[in-house]
């Protein structure tokens, strides 16, 4: 009895912890969008909608959903990753004018409100991972992957006897 209490509270507290990481990059990334909206829409948007959903996903984690919604949650955020790299490694085209390319002096949106530059981010935001900054929003996101990741198969076993 005991040990089913004690994988209950590991549970719980993995719960909120894979919650408090989704809501974090949910905030940095609403914190993002006005300044995204107002030199690129379609990324303001995608910051906008974005982080409006990493913040409502704190729901299906602490209420357990089920396994739909986790999936929906961990591929989710893995999209949202992968285009996150591929800006940074320059695959994705650019957006902005008529012509669909910023133009060089147009700022790009980051974490902090301000100019998201191609190049390396500031020191000491974020970890430097194979010549890539990853800044502390990133990280965040591949936490929550992985926090869900483990927190899934934690239910499904526990369902499973």
């Amino acid at each position: 009895m005991s040990q089913t209490l004690w994988k209950d509270k590991k549970i719980l507290i993995l719960s909120f912890v894979t919650a408090a990481t989704t809501v974090i990059a949910g905030i940095y990334h609403l914190q993002m969008a006005p300044g995204s909206l107002s030199h690129n829409l379609g990324e303001g948007i995608l910051f906008l909608v974005g982080g409006m959903l990493q913040v409502f996903w704190a729901v299906p984690v602490i209420k357990r959903w089920g396994k739909v919604w986790q999936i929906i949650g961990i591929v989710g955020t893995i999209i949202f990753f992968t285009l996150w790299l591929s800006d940074r490694l320059h695959l994705l085209p650019e957006g902005g004018g008529p012509s669909g390319h910023m133009q060089p002096h147009e700022p790009r949106g980051n974490f902090t409100g301000g100019e998201f530059p191609k190049g390396s981010a500031p020191r000491g935001l974020g970890l430097e991972i194979g010549g890539i900054m990853v800044p502390p929003i990133e990280m965040f996101q591949i936490a929550f992957i992985g926090l869900y990741t483990v927190l899934s198969k934690m239910l499904s076993s526990r369902q499973s006897k």
